[in-house]
């Protein structure tokens, strides 16, 4: 039966109630949605029930900006906006033309001790809300068409060799070094205004980030320096480099795979990475979470970087991978697992209302393990957490409180139990993005909890 619902909200998508198998958290992108002072919407939405419900009138909400904007619309329509992954953008009161889905508000429960449940068919719904990612910078974002273009696949030349995978397992083979529970950090050259930081800031943060015993940091794409100012700092100390190849929407036309877009991020590593510094390549972050990515594109697009960088002299024992939540890879992965060559997924215990801080460490154990299930062979050479994290303020999701105390803890029980295997998300706190539905994602800093 299908009933009007009307709901209060900036940016509401369909909503129907649905398990979440990772978390119901995102990370809006630098520049990313901020309402305007004194915007008055009125939005409607249709939600299929099982039975008619009672009369909701109309609500009308008036949202005002935390922050100052630079400018302010007088409609509820929204202006587009540049944002991309290579020139630092602050936040305005305008967003892409691609909406931002809901935000579901139903507290999840993790299936700690259920397999994965098949996807039963229902009504279309938003996947999950959308997590912030940072993001290389270039000119003007294209509109993101509703079905990516169609991407042609790369021809091999006959004359090159044949890309091959890595063998054996992963973690031996030199590329992955911890030190300790100790393994990797995430790290954004991005001031806290969200331009790029200065080479004297860089190599700071580098050098605390090996001072902590931290031997890996992952960059999630190549904007800001990473080749000047980062990989030089990064050598210095010894640290290894998960390099990333940031994608959004538009397919080969925009900024998804094969888009001149990520061509010039992979040509940037082609050209620049030292090769012995190599961890892994992820080709993506969470693009089919995002609804940028079909998966038979990402797969060919991360065996075009494959053959790409191998072709370039890259050594063949460089793992080329991509990263997705929990339930993203359940519901839509089994389509990338030949073309991995280990297994990398996002875990983020705050975003689940059941967990404690001082349960994270079990959680993310758990979570890794039911999502290595997807891709069996590639898990079975290597499996991590790409991101992971604690904030250290913000509003409780339930059981999950935000603040300092407790990220002391959730990122002591992580460290623990996935230390050797986890990315920890991140360096520090990032007061350029939105503060988000629970006021979290500028504060998940996590250096000065880990400094004890």
């Amino acid at each position: 039966m299908k009933a009007s619902i009307v709901a209060a909200s900036a940016l509401v998508a369909s909503v129907a109630a649905f398990e979440h198998k990772n978390h119901a958290g995102f990370h809006l992108r630098r520049g990313a949605y901020e309402p305007a002072k004194d915007e008055i919407c009125t939005v409607y939405t249709t939600v299929y029930v099982d039975a008619m419900p009672s009369i909701v009138p109309n609500t009308t909400a008036v949202y005002a900006a935390s922050t100052p904007a630079a400018e302010t619309s007088t409609s509820c329509t929204e202006g587009d906006k540049s944002s991309s992954v290579y020139t630092p953008i602050v936040i305005s009161t305008k967003t892409p033309e691609a909406s931002h889905p809901a935000y579901p508000t139903v507290p999840v429960v993790p299936e700690v001790s259920k397999p994965a449940v098949p996807e039963v068919s229902k009504p279309s719904v938003p996947e999950y809300p959308t997590k912030e990612v940072p993001q290389p910078s270039k000119p003007a974002q294209p509109e993101y068409p509703t079905k990516p273009a169609d991407t042609p696949k790369p021809k091999p030349s006959s004359s090159a060799p044949a890309p091959t995978k890595p063998t054996g397992s992963y973690s031996s083979g030199g590329r992955i070094v911890t030190n300790g529970n100790k393994w990797a950090m995430t790290y954004t050259p991005y001031a806290p205004d969200g331009n790029c930081k200065t080479e004297s800031d860089i190599k700071s943060d580098i050098a605390m980030i090996a001072g902590l015993g931290f031997t890996t940091i992952r960059s999630y794409s190549t904007d800001c320096g990473v080749f000047e100012y980062v990989v030089p700092a990064c050598q210095a100390h010894n640290l290894k480099i998960i390099y990333g190849i940031f994608l959004e929407g538009g397919g080969s036309g925009g900024k998804g795979p094969f888009s001149q877009y990520a061509n010039n991020q992979l040509n940037d590593i082609k050209n620049n990475a030292p090769k012995d510094g190599v961890a892994m390549v992820i080709v993506g972050n969470e693009c089919m979470f995002n609804n940028n990515c079909v998966p038979s594109e990402l797969a060919s697009y991360i065996d075009h970087v494959r053959s790409t960088l191998q072709g370039a002299g890259f050594p063949k024992d460089i793992a080329i991978t991509t990263t997705e939540p929990v339930g993203t890879w359940e519901e839509k992965g089994a389509a990338l697992c030949d073309h991995i060559d280990v297994f990398t997924v996002q875990v983020h215990p705050y975003f689940t209302a059941s967990v404690t801080p001082d349960m994270a460490g079990d959680f993310a154990a758990q979570q890794l393990e039911q999502a290595a299930k997807v891709c069996p062979q590639a898990a079975s050479k290597g499996k991590y957490i790409s991101e992971i994290g604690w904030p250290s303020a913000g509003n409780a999701n339930g059981k999950a409180v935000a603040g300092p105390a407790e990220q002391k803890v959730a990122m002591k029980k992580i460290m623990e139990k996935v230390g050797v295997e986890a990315c920890l998300f991140s360096f520090k706190d990032d007061p350029w993005k939105h503060p988000g539905d629970l006021n979290v994602e500028q504060h998940f800093g996590c250096a000065d909890a880990l400094a004890y």
